[in-house]
């Protein structure tokens, strides 16, 4: 504490407060409840710093450990720099930054003595709610960053007390009622303050770690990985009905180049003019993507128009100018029935003919087998489907390991496959065959959330299908899969693969555990919709359909400012209101008028004197009307103190006694 004499001496000079033990312990569990989320992004030597500074520090506390010298804490801090930087190759940056925050903070605790180093310790807290929602924005997020709002209020009210008369309990409650105060304010501050382009947390252009998804090449056993992924890629709304699940080809990377495993994208400069043939109605729908960390964006094969900030290649791709790190949402079109790439290029077609010819060689020879023995691409085409749809090759999620000639392996050999062994072997047949092939890859499918009325597509709907190349009719889609396994085109991956995955469709459930769930995730998709995906024109729609007069970022702050001082002082008069004095009761009212009489005569009550102290130096004084002031001064005391307390007949006496006083005095 600062004592007198040390009044005016400099503030770096002035001995500051130690901090208490339960200051300490509640500050390193505020501080292990604001990071514990953050362990799965953080590398693992980040996560073991964390327990055993925490740790060191709380037995130290009690007294178990010694203190750490400054001389060695020196350098375990620059070790703490130095392995952040070998792991990230950087100290900036979402994740490098938020390591080097973590281990700094760690040390910082370890040295921590002050009062004034536990509250910038706090700070780091509040500070730390913010970087969660740079990883994840998810409704679960939200909630648990809210109860660490009131946790880390909750120890900044602990260090503020200096004694242990306000319990746990009541500490909660002060927490709590002031970040439900706070709501108000947010409310407001989310709703006005303009908007940059893009959604709330697109100010990140950092790729998302761990996220899960299609790439930009494919080989065997790439795209059944995702299948075992719960994680949902995209949710869908349509404007008019949802086409048929046998319809639901949701196009991605299209790739053209074969190195005899693995099949890679060609890079095409984009298209100035789509050129599609169509007579069907466009089918018009709204996709709500999630963060891929790559540059495609989903849509019905084939999309005949461009979203904001796209491009779309000659393939058909759509490509989205960054990439795609947070929620997108976008409305487009496509057309169901088409014909695309009537005048391909020459350049194009040779590559997709082209294979290495000193791999795969009995697929290579069976191809242009069946170039010899059919005609025309139809029945080649034909042919090779009937082998797969007859012969035992089987649909399953764990083929055997292939090496080599994967191609030959997995046609004359295991003939056991998922979706990218069938439509890679079927695309390099056609390619021996003298047809031109390619790979597209996407998802196939989707589940309708009947609460939400829109489409569902996971991670586990990610699939391959093959598009071959005809001069009549341009690129024609063949998915070799609806051979192998019709269930899988018509009803979906879980009636395919039956027990060789879990169930991840939501209409499996029990139908009550079911609806939850839909509810859920149509809470989920609102909770994306209208707050990750608040952006600048969805600010400007909501605030127009108010029709307040709010046209610009003018209007929105001077309306911003008149709601938080409104709020503001609404705030001030509830609490003026509940603090305000009581409204005295009619005898006391009466009193005080007499007592002003008396005070015009001369007779003066002190604060300090009850009403007998008063009366009896009025008496000692010698007054007029002794006897009817003393029968008000017994009347008072009566009321206030008696049993009947302020009854009405005795107010009713006190004030004729107290009316009678006025008129003759």
């Amino acid at each position: 504490m600062i004592t007198a004499n040390k009044r005016h001496l400099p503030i770096d000079s002035i001995h500051q407060e130690l901090a208490d033990r339960s200051s300490i312990f509640a500050v390193c569990f505020c501080f292990l409840f604001s990071i514990a989320a953050h362990f799965v992004n953080l590398p693992l030597w980040v996560s073991v710093v964390v327990i055993l500074s925490l740790s060191w520090r709380c037995l130290q506390n009690l007294g178990y450990l010694g203190r750490i010298n400054n001389w060695f804490l020196i350098p375990m801090v620059l070790a703490g720099g130095i392995g952040v930087f070998a792991d990230f190759w950087t100290i900036v940056g979402r994740d490098a930054g938020l390591a080097l925050l973590t281990v700094m903070a760690s040390f910082k605790i370890i040295e921590s003595r002050q009062h004034r180093d536990l509250l910038i310790l706090i700070f780091l807290c509040y500070f730390l709610i913010a970087t969660h929602f740079l990883f994840s924005q998810s409704i679960f997020t939200a909630c648990l960053m809210l109860v660490t709002l009131v946790v880390i209020t909750s120890t900044l009210v602990t260090l503020n007390q200096r004694n242990n008369q306000v319990s746990m309990k009541q500490r909660l409650q002060i927490s709590l009622r002031l970040v439900m105060l706070s709501l108000p304010l947010m409310l407001i501050l989310f709703l006005l303050v303009p908007r940059i382009p893009g959604p709330l947390w697109g100010i990140t252009n950092e790729q998302r770690g761990g996220v899960t998804g299609l790439s930009d090449h494919m080989s065997p056993g790439e795209i059944s990985n995702l299948i075992s992924s719960n994680e949902v890629a995209f949710r869908v709304e349509f404007e008019s009905n949802i086409p048929l699940q046998h319809q639901l080809y949701w196009r991605g990377p299209v790739m053209v180049r074969f190195n005899g495993r693995r099949w890679n994208q060609m890079r095409r400069r984009p298209m100035k003019q789509l050129q599609i043939k169509t007579q069907e109605a466009p089918t018009k729908y709204t996709v709500t993507l999630e963060p891929n960390g790559a540059y495609w964006l989903l849509a019905l094969d084939v999309p005949t128009q461009l979203v904001n900030e796209s491009v779309m290649t000659p393939d058909y791709q759509l490509i989205s100018t960054k990439k795609i790190n947070d929620l997108h949402r976008y409305s487009i079109e496509s057309r169901l029935s088409f014909q695309i790439g009537l005048e391909e290029q020459s350049k194009y077609l040779e590559e997709a003919l082209h294979y290495p010819p000193d791999t795969n060689p009995k697929t290579i020879a069976f191809g242009k087998r069946l170039a010899a023995q059919f005609d025309s691409s139809d029945e080649i085409v034909n042919q090779v489907l009937t082998m797969f749809r007859q012969q035992e090759y089987f649909y399953t999620l764990q083929p055997p390991l292939l090496g080599g000639d994967v191609v030959d392996q997995f046609l004359f050999e295991s003939r056991r496959g998922f979706c990218e062994h069938y439509a890679g072997s079927f695309a390099l047949l056609m390619r021996a065959a003298g047809i031109p092939s390619r790979i597209v890859t996407g998802y196939q499918g989707g589940e309708y959330n009947k609460v939400g009325n829109y489409l569902i597509v996971r991670q586990s709907d990610a699939h391959a299908w093959t598009e071959i190349w005809r001069k009549d009719q341009g690129w024609v889609r063949v998915d070799p899969t609806a051979a192998v396994s019709p269930l899988r085109i018509e009803q979906g991956i879980d009636n395919a693969l039956g027990d060789e995955t879990a169930s991840f469709s939501i209409q499996n459930r029990n139908p009550l555990f079911g609806n939850l769930l839909y509810s859920w995730d149509n809470l989920q998709h609102s909770w994306n919709d209208w707050v990750i995906n608040y952006d600048n024109s969805k600010q400007r729609r909501f605030l127009s359909k108010l029709d307040l007069g709010i046209e610009n970022a003018g209007d929105m702050i001077i309306a911003l400012v008149i709601l938080l001082a409104s709020t503001s002082s609404l705030f001030w008069f509830i609490s003026w209101y509940r603090e305000r004095p009581a409204r005295p009761q009619q005898y006391e009212i009466l009193f005080r008028r007499f007592l002003k009489q008396m005070a015009k005569k001369g007779f003066q009550k002190k604060d300090s004197e009850d009403a007998r102290q008063f009366l009896q130096k009025v008496n000692q004084n010698g007054i007029d009307q002794d006897l009817l002031i003393a029968q008000i001064v017994d009347q008072y005391n009566c009321i206030k103190y008696g049993p009947d307390k302020n009854s009405a007949d005795q107010t009713r006496a006190f004030k004729y006694l107290v009316d009678t006083f006025l008129h003759e005095f």
